[in-house]
């Protein structure tokens, strides 16, 4: 692969990164058990492709003390790939993994760390790829909305100071791609919003009232809109929505099953840090990428891939638009 060619790909799988959620906003968190859990479901058409997959997010317990005590969710996952990509025929298999801290003060969120595992084919040519992505946030993203249900109407603000790590490692054309690179110094503002109440959402998982809510990002004057439809008698959302230059058109993400204590107002802004629905479109993202380097290199006649030092990306001051998400 030429220099270019590399340059394209390390450059657009690292801004992918900025397509991940920064954090999704909730009702409070005030009846959290150790091994409650919430499966969610989701399928995505993008460009000729399907991707269906679902992810689990259990709480496995606590970390630290005092002021700096924070809950652990446990995310894990996968999916599969199928259709075609400008007529030929793709195939491939995701898995994810990952970790969310929240304080147990006020449920702000600490870190997210995410890891994609995916293998693919397309006329012949298999790519495989692992991506992490760790997310800290300074001060601690504030959430929570209150020990309360929320009033219709109601609004709240929220700003952080986001740091994104990210690695890649690809074996792709017969040759291993290597990458690491940190965003640091851009903020995160993110707006909630309770649309309605009492509204009926059937989902796998059954019929539940819940508030409807909008949850919008705006980095650098870009923004992304999301739609959640919480349940107080899970403790979480159970549908969630996507619209904006990225999101739209992708699908839903839906509650499959879970186990909750169901004690308070529930836990919605506890979990939501990483949503089944973002992840999955990220994915999709780095597919599209991926495989159009692919035919690039086809069309030129599989020409030898040249390992050149990966580029300078540096920080992008702000990234491209992110879809806000659980």
């Amino acid at each position: 692969m030429r220099r270019v060619e590399l340059a394209l790909l390390v450059g657009l799988l690292l801004l992918v990164v900025s397509l991940l959620p920064l954090a999704d906003r909730g009702q409070a968190a005030t009846a959290v058990e150790e091994g409650d859990y919430w499966t969610y479901s989701s399928d995505v058409d993008v460009e000729g492709m399907s991707l269906s997959g679902s992810i689990k997010m259990k709480v496995t317990g606590t970390e630290g003390s005092g002021a700096a005590e924070v809950y652990v969710i446990v995310l894990s996952g996968s999916g599969e790939l199928s259709g075609s990509y400008s007529g030929y025929s793709v195939s491939g298999s995701v898995t994810y993994s990952g970790m969310l801290k929240r304080l147990v003060s006020n449920f702000s969120l600490v870190s997210s760390d995410l890891e994609i595992t995916m293998s693919m084919t397309m006329q012949g040519e298999t790519v495989d790829m692992t991506m992490g992505i760790l997310q800290t946030y300074s001060p601690a993203l504030d959430d929570y909305i209150g020990d309360t249900i929320p009033a219709h109407g109601a609004t709240i603000v929220s700003n952080s100071d986001v740091t994104t790590t990210t690695t890649i490692e690809m074996d792709m054309l017969g040759q291993h791609i290597s990458d690491s690179d940190t965003y640091t110094d851009y903020n995160a503002t993110q707006t909630i919003q309770i649309a309605t109440t009492n509204q009926t959402v059937s989902v796998p998982a059954g019929e539940f009232d819940c508030y409807k809510y909008t949850l919008t990002t705006d980095i650098g004057g870009d923004t992304e809109v999301m739609t959640y439809y919480y349940s107080t008698k899970v403790g979480n959302y159970v549908k969630s929505t996507g619209s904006g230059d990225i999101s739209t058109g992708f699908g839903d993400s839906e509650l499959k099953s879970y186990s909750y204590a169901g004690k308070g107002t529930g836990a919605s802004s506890l979990f939501s840090g990483t949503n089944l629905l973002i992840i999955m479109i990220v994915i999709v993202v780095i597919v599209v990428v991926v495989l159009s380097v692919v035919l690039m290199m086809r069309k030129r006649g599989g020409a030898q891939m040249q390992m050149m030092p990966p580029p300078e990306t540096g920080a992008p001051p702000p990234p491209p638009p992110p879809p806000p998400g659980p």
